[in-house]
C-alpha cells in the first residue's frame, strides 16, 4: 500500500478511531520519566520521547496469577482478553525485542500466556528521529528505523507523519481517515531524517563474534572489575540489584511461587519476572548455588546479552540502553564489550 501522510493536527483523529476497537497505550510523560500508559487522546502522548523506563514487554510478560486455591478447590484464572490492546509509538528497538520474544517463546516450550496476549494486540510503531545518550541500536541494526512487525509505522516529518502500512489490520485502521498519498519528497525527507539520526549516536558496540569471545574468556579481568572491584570506566561494583533484568526488553526468565494466605487454607500460584543477578536465582536444593558471587552473575547476564537468549537464537540485546541508564553502579554494556575486544 502506498505510504500516506497524516497531518499532525489529525493525530487525535487516528487515536480516536483506534480507541473504538482497542485499549490504547502510548508513551506518557510523568514527573521523572516516560511510561507506556493508557491514553484516550493524542494530547496525552509524548512522541518525542527517547526511551521509556520499562519496555512495552510489560504488557505481555511481567506478572500473572496462574492458579488460585481455597480449601481443596483449584481455579486457573482466565486471561482477560475481552478487549484487544494497541501499543502506540513503539520504537524500533522495542519492536525488535518483541519480535525476538515472539520467536523465543513459541519454540519448543510454548508460552501460551504470552502468545495469547500477543495475538490479541496491535502495534503502531514510531521511527526514531532523535537519539538518547545511552542508545546504541544502530550498531545492531535494530534502529533507528524498522521495516517489519508493525500494523502501522509512523515517521515524524515535522508538520505531518508519514504513515506506512504493515498489515491488513493496519490498512483498516486508517481507511476512514481518507489520507492523501505521500510524495517522493516525503519519502526522501524520511530517509534524510533517519540518516541524520544515525549520525547522532554516541555509543556503539561490535557484537559479531562477541558471544564467542565472552564464552572463551570466563576469567577475563573485566568480570572481576565490574563484579567485584568496580575499576572499569569509572563504574562501581555490581550491586546485584536486578535493575538491568527488570528494564531489559528481552529478559524473559521468571520464577513461580505458591503464596498462601495467613490461614494456610487459600492462596495463589504466581509467576513474575526474575533476574539472574539475584543471589537466590541459581540456588538449588540442598543449598548449592551455581553462581554465588557477583562476578559470575554479572558475567552470566552479559554473556546472555552478547550470545543470545534461548540457546543462541541471536543477540538478545537490541541497543535500547536501558540497562546503562538504570544501573546504579554505572556499568556500561558497551564498555564491557570493548574491554573484551581488548579496546
Amino acid at each position: 500500500m502506498t505510504p500516506k501522510l497524516l497531518e499532525r493536527s489529525r493525530l487525535d483523529d487516528l487515536v480516536s478511531i483506534l480507541s473504538n476497537d482497542y485499549q490504547v497505550f502510548g508513551p506518557v510523560a510523568r514527573k521523572a520519566d516516560v511510561s507506556f500508559q493508557e491514553v484516550s487522546s493524542a494530547e496525552m502522548l509524548d512522541l518525542n520521547y527517547t526511551t521509556t523506563t520499562l519496555p512495552p514487554k510489560k504488557f505481555f510478560h511481567l506478572r500473572e496469577t496462574l492458579l488460585e486455591y481455597r480449601e481443596g478447590e483449584f481455579n486457573a484464572p482466565e486471561l482477560d482478553l475481552e478487549r484487544s490492546i494497541l501499543l502506540f509509538g513503539v520504537h524500533p528497538c522495542d519492536l525488535n525485542a518483541i519480535l525476538r520474544m515472539d520467536r523465543l517463546l513459541s519454540k519448543e516450550f510454548v508460552d501460551l500466556y504470552y502468545l495469547r496476549r500477543r495475538e490479541n494486540s496491535a502495534i503502531v510503531a514510531l521511527n526514531c528521529t532523535e537519539v538518547g545518550e545511552n542508545c546504541f541500536c544502530a550498531s545492531l541494526g535494530t534502529g533507528p528505523a524498522i521495516d517489519k512487525g508493525f500494523d502501522l509505522l509512523l515517521t515524524d516529518l515535522g508538520d505531518s507523519y508519514l504513515v506506512e502500512v504493515g498489515t491488513l489490520r493496519g490498512q483498516r485502521m486508517i481507511e476512514d481517515l481518507n489520507l492523501e498519498d505521500a510524495s517522493q519528497a516525503d519519502l526522501r525527507k524520511k530517509e534524510e531524517l533517519l540518516e541524520a539520526a544515525r549520525a547522532k549516536f554516541k555509543k556503539s558496540i561490535r557484537m559479531e563474534g562477541l558471544a564467542e569471545v565472552a564464552a572463551e574468556s570466563p576469567d577475563h579481568e573485566v568480570w572481576t572489575l565490574i563484579g567485584e572491584s568496580g575499576g572499569l570506566a569509572g563504574c562501581f561494583p555490581c550491586l546485584s540489584c536486578g535493575n538491568c533484568s527488570l528494564v531489559c526488553p528481552t529478559c524473559y526468565c521468571y520464577e513461580v511461587a505458591d503464596i498462601p494466605d495467613i490461614t494456610l487454607r487459600a492462596g495463589v500460584r504466581r509467576r513474575e519476572l526474575d533476574s539472574c543477578q539475584l543471589l537466590e536465582y541459581a540456588k538449588v536444593a540442598m543449598g548449592h548455588n551455581f553462581r554465588p558471587d557477583r562476578k559470575s552473575r554479572v558475567r552470566h547476564w552479559m554473556t546472555c546479552k552478547f550470545g543470545g537468549a534461548g540457546g543462541g537464537l541471536e543477540s538478545s540485546c537490541v541497543g535500547c540502553g536501558r540497562c546503562i541508564h538504570s544501573c546504579p553502579a554505572h556499568i556500561d554494556l558497551t564498555e564491557v564489550a570493548k574491554a573484551l575486544w581488548g579496546e
